[in-house]
């Protein structure tokens, strides 16, 4: 595929569609086009069959699946009625792209360039984020799109994408001050910076809620927000907008020692900040921490340390901020005496799960932790190691945690990866980036490595041959499991590495990122990066079904619990809507499969069948369930014709000991019985 700009002939991009995947593609995500390996091309006008004459660097995933936002310099993607400012060209801008229709459409310009010397002129929209079913869409610029933006700083802008760009209320200021849409001002800069001064930035992919409807952002300037008489409020701040209700809401506030209660005044030292879907929660990256959160005696509150940091917004301004994780544990009521100093090996009661603060040793400023739909379950990425070990790399490494009332700092954090010492590219390259899904059981990770020392993640699949190359994995938390993403359309190696900061939508089902590679698809040639969408699939390479379970339906294994008893479950869809599982089991005991799906109305996860089952005897067995639909929604399946959904398998070992579960994709149809086909054909 030959990257054109406009004044050029139009290329084709047939070869996109029409590509036929090799037999011995593994990928398990792949090209939902084709069905096969590799990636679908997203920075792609379809309508023009153009591809990109410039470098997409970054794409955010609705979480319905549906819909990618787009920042791109590519300038062959404007419309023909949409030309350049006399004098100026704009270099791309953000696009939003329908998985579904294909079709490109225009977010907001790009910054702006004098034509005659390619002079800067003004810093145009970037950093995008995008709703759960891709109507919204957050972004920052310097350009003006409202009449009540009169600064020339950077702000923050949500565009509403059901409406035309020049309709009222197509976009809408979220820099705004407190209780209606006036422009936030900014002090003046020490060092001007014209067209491109401070004022509002966004973290990309995290800044808005699934509804669309509040946005947090941080500032970088001294500024009147929420709602002070001058702009004596200093850069370094988060803050949350209501949109629909024209609030803005200071997050980064201070702590009053004395009290432990929240004031209103600003602590600042935010360097970014994400938003959890359903609005709730806030969680960043910031100094001054000591101000904003209990701190222990022995603790260093050097304010220049950066922390992962979490409010619940939510629960209005008395809401706590609490650390996720880190050298002391404040959350643990055993921790009565806290030590005059903290060392890196010791543990107990005040101990946290680190050896260091979350910044150290290595850097974390580009950094946001990740949350889940509801804001409790967070990712994140710190170069310090878990205690009581002391010799590991300063590079980042993944970890999880809970911020459910109760559980103290060690209880609620498990490590996931550990790189080694040996300066391996393989095992001990570090992370660069994190995102989970909306529903907080799947995490995109980019990495060089290759190879997972530590076993919290069990390997899916063959790693790269030979390393260097940035690599893009979907971890599963509820199976432990960690599998590359970034195929060839042939199957093998991707000829080029990941950008940071891919993103997933709901239940893992679809990974967008950016890549320089030229083999994700066939007939790319614009040699510049692109954004792709990679979609869980069966997966070609998977080892036949045993004898007798038949063919056509998905199968899957994955077994979780790696330090229990393991099991495995295979799944094949039969006729009349029934899906028989083989399960193979270590010894005897029991089984029960339960399966969910979206189904009813309104249409939300419902248990579709239920079945239990036995093994007997003391080797390692393989038990058939038949799992039928419920009368209530087999009229459904006759009407919807197929049914996606989940099995989720428990088993008990006769002798007792740890419990084992598993869980595998499956789809519900309605297939004619080889007999009922037979009374059909007349055969």
């Amino acid at each position: 595929m030959r990257a054109v700009t406009r004044t050029r002939p139009i290329a084709t991009i047939a070869a996109l569609v029409l590509v036929v995947v090799p037999a011995t593609a593994t990928a398990f995500y792949g090209n939902s086009s084709t069905g096969g390996s590799g990636a679908e091309l997203v920075s792609a006008d379809y309508a023009r069959l153009e591809q990109g004459d410039d470098t997409t660097d970054f794409a955010a995933i609705s979480a319905n699946g549906r819909f990618v936002a787009l920042q791109t310099r590519a300038r062959n993607f404007f419309a023909d009625d949409d030309p350049d400012p006399a004098g100026l060209y704009r270099a791309g801008g953000l696009y939003r792209f329908d998985l579904e229709t294909r079709a490109l459409e225009k977010v907001a310009d790009g910054s702006l360039f004098a034509e005659a010397d390619n002079a800067f002129v003004r810093l145009g929209a970037g950093k995008p984020s995008i709703s759960a079913d891709g109507r919204y869409i957050a972004f920052t610029t310097a350009q003006s799109l409202v009449a009540a933006d009169t600064n020339q700083n950077l702000d923050a802008y949500v565009r509403d994408m059901d409406l035309e760009a020049g309709l009222p209320g197509a976009f809408d200021l979220v820099s705004a001050r407190d209780g209606g849409d006036e422009a936030a001002h900014y002090g003046s800069p020490s060092f001007p910076l014209p067209g491109s001064e401070p004022g509002a930035d966004l973290a990309r992919g995290v800044a808005i809620s699934a509804d669309g409807q509040k946005v947090v952002f941080r500032t970088d300037a001294p500024s009147d927000l929420p709602a002070s008489a001058s702009t004596d409020v200093p850069g370094g701040q988060v803050f949350l907008r209501d949109r629909a209700a024209d609030t803005t809401t200071l997050v980064t506030v201070t702590r009053d020692s004395g009290t432990g209660e929240m004031t209103e005044q600003p602590a600042g030292g935010a360097v970014g900040a994400g938003l959890s879907a359903d609005g709730t929660t806030v969680a960043w990256t910031g100094g001054n921490a000591a101000a904003q959160t209990p701190f222990l005696a022995g603790e260093n509150q050097d304010p220049s340390f950066l922390y992962y940091l979490w409010r619940r917004v939510a629960d209005g301004p008395s809401a706590p901020t609490r650390r996720i994780t880190g050298l002391a544990d404040p959350d643990d009521p055993g921790c009565v005496s806290p030590p005059a100093s903290f060392d890196r090996i010791s543990t107990g009661p005040c101990y946290g799960p680190l050896t260091d603060q979350e910044g150290l040793p290595s850097d974390i400023g580009a950094q946001v932790p990740a949350l889940s739909g509801d804001g409790r379950t967070l990712a994140f990425l710190s170069g310090a190691a878990q205690r009581p070990l002391i010799t590991a790399n300063p590079g980042l490494d993944l970890f999880v945690t809970e911020m459910t009332p109760g559980l103290t700092r060690k209880q609620a954090t498990i490590e996931l990866t550990r790189d080694t010492l040996d300066n391996d590219i393989a095992t001990a390259s570090p992370l660069s980036s994190v995102s989970i899904s909306p529903d907080g059981r799947y995490l995109a990770i980019t990495t060089a490595r290759t190879r997972f020392v530590l076993p919290a993640l069990q390997q899916l699949g063959a790693p790269r041959a030979v390393p260097g190359s940035r690599e893009l994995y979907v971890v599963d938390l509820a199976s432990r499991t960690l599998e590359r993403v970034a195929h060839s359309f042939a199957g093998g190696d991707v000829d080029a590495g990941v950008l940071e900061g891919a993103t997933i939508s709901n239940e893992g089902a679809r990974v967008a990122f950016a890549s320089f590679a030229g083999d994700l698809f066939f007939g790319d040639a614009n040699q510049r990066a692109d954004a792709f969408v990679a979609t869980r699939q069966p997966d070609p390479g998977a080892a036949p079904l045993e004898e007798g379970l038949g063919k056509g339906g998905p199968a899957g294994t994955i077994a979780v619990d790696r330090e229990g008893p393991q099991i495995g479950v295979r799944a094949q869809s039969k006729a009349g809507g029934a899906i028989l599982l083989s399960v193979s089991v270590p010894a005897a005991g029991g089984l029960k499969a339960v399966a969910k799906a979206r189904a009813g109305e309104p249409r939300k996860p419902r248990v579709l069948a239920t079945v239990t089952g036995r093994a007997g005897g003391a080797a390692r067995s393989t038990v058939r369930l038949l799992l039928r639909p419920v009368d209530r929604y087999r009229a459904e399946l006759r009407e919807r014709g197929t049914i996606p959904g989940r099995v989720s398998v428990g088993y008990v070992a006769s002798r007792g000991g740890r419990r084992a579960s598993a869980s595998v994709r499956v789809v519900f149809r309605q297939l004619e019985s080889s007999k009922k086909r037979r009374q059909r054909t007349g055969e």
